[in-house]
């Protein structure tokens, strides 16, 4: 595993380095890796941001801060034996950092999705501390997923720990190769207790969206099983819900609205989304088929959360989203509940609620033909429509 970790780094592919450092910091629990072991690869990811270098705020920096953190948010309650100054030691530079990246940052609105939350919300580093020091409160213990090895804790406390070799870190990637984790946005209200297990789903969640992004089909069909890692009433499941129709998002986390927010939340990153525009839209058309009722529920749900601040949403996120609409919708018999935009028929032509609907519905017609699309819609929303059939422009 650790050459899978050094060949990772070699090619830049982040997310990977992420998951098998999660994976090491997960063995210092076993007692088959040396907890002082991946201490020294989590220094190595923090040099370039100690010392005299500790202001230089770059993409590769804030890359390397973020999986330093994420392997030590899984890894704090094994390495509280070495006693509390190890872990502070470590925090004190990552906190160094972020204050340098957020002071840098505090006038960037390039990477701003929705302009109607609140500005630390786009700062990925300084939310990922505030979950560290919220985990550190609480002892570094994480309750959101099983722990398996705890079953054979007698086996492993007879294990040998393993040295592992030092890790090399690429200096020749480009910067747009370095890996930055979306700004998770919040579609639909959820209780402010279980903030960390929130962000802890939705990070597996975004996992593998990144991971299986080669196979949509074998992505839906994991994506949908993620639960099964989670203890007991860490959130609520609705498609194994007896009467999914009483699972409330304001009570519990749902995990379906998690993996919606997720999926929005990669589509609308600034400056650019990881992958294309399709692999999310394909991978929703997937994940309904699935589970048709429950997903189509949760989809339109979330749509129309973000339909309603569209006023306040960057213009290429909202391009974007329509363009997403337009496919979902032409791959269900152009099936949606058109009646939730007739409010939209009495707005000026300029607003951005109104427009963002005419898009959509221009791109329906260009999936389709204009009669038909006229014929899906109520009375009152036929006026969004244009008059005549667009035509090829030479």
């Amino acid at each position: 595993m650790h050459g899978v970790l050094c060949k990772s780094l070699i090619k830049g592919d982040w997310c990977s380095v992420k998951v098998i450092m999660r994976f090491f910091a997960l063995q210092v629990a076993t007692k088959t890796i040396s907890a002082s072991t991946l201490l020294s690869m989590v220094d190595t990811f923090l040099k370039p941001v100690a010392g005299q270098t500790a202001g230089v705020v770059t993409a590769q920096n804030s890359c390397f801060v973020y999986i330093a953190m994420t392997t030590l948010l899984w890894a704090g309650q094994a390495l509280k034996e070495l006693g509390s100054g190890e872990l502070e030691a470590r925090l004190s530079v990552i906190e160094q950092y972020v204050d340098v990246h957020g002071k840098v940052n505090a006038d960037n609105t390039l990477t701003t999705v929705l302009h109607d939350a609140p500005t630390k919300g786009a700062d990925v580093l300084a939310y990922m501390l505030s979950i560290m020091r919220a985990v550190a409160d609480d002892g570094w213990a994480i309750d959101a997923v099983c722990a398996p090895y705890t079953m054979f804790t007698s086996e492993f406390a007879q294990a040998t720990q393993h040295e592992l070799p030092a890790l090399e870190l690429p200096v020749d990637l480009p910067a747009s190769s370095y890996y930055t984790l979306p700004e998770f946005l919040q579609l639909v209200p959820h209780p402010s207790e279980y903030t960390v297990r929130r962000f802890i789903m939705m990070d597996f969640i975004a996992d593998t969206v990144i991971q299986l992004e080669g196979n949509r089909k074998d992505c839906a069909k994991y994506l949908m099983q993620i639960h099964g890692l989670c203890n007991e009433d860490v959130c609520s499941v609705m498609t194994t819900a007896q009467h999914p129709e009483d699972v409330d998002p304001e009570t519990s986390l749902v995990f379906e609205y998690m993996v919606a927010e997720v999926l929005f939340s990669f589509l609308t990153q600034l400056p650019e989304s990881q992958f294309r525009e399709m692999y999310y839209t394909s991978l929703a058309i997937e994940l309904r088929k699935a589970e048709p009722q429950i997903l189509a529920n949760v989809l339109e749900t979330a749509v129309d959360n973000i339909v309603a601040r569209i006023p306040s949403m960057d213009v290429e996120c909202s391009n974007r989203l329509s363009n997403w609409l337009a496919v979902y919708i032409s791959n269900f018999g152009y099936q949606w509940d058109w009646a939730k935009w007739e409010s939209a028929v009495s707005e000026q032509d300029d607003t951005p609620r109104r427009r963002f609907m005419q898009e959509t519905l221009l791109k329906l017609v260009r999936l389709s033909y204009l009669d038909r699309i006229k014929l899906q819609l109520p009375e009152s929303c036929v006026e969004l429509v244009p008059v005549k059939a667009p035509t090829h422009n030479f």
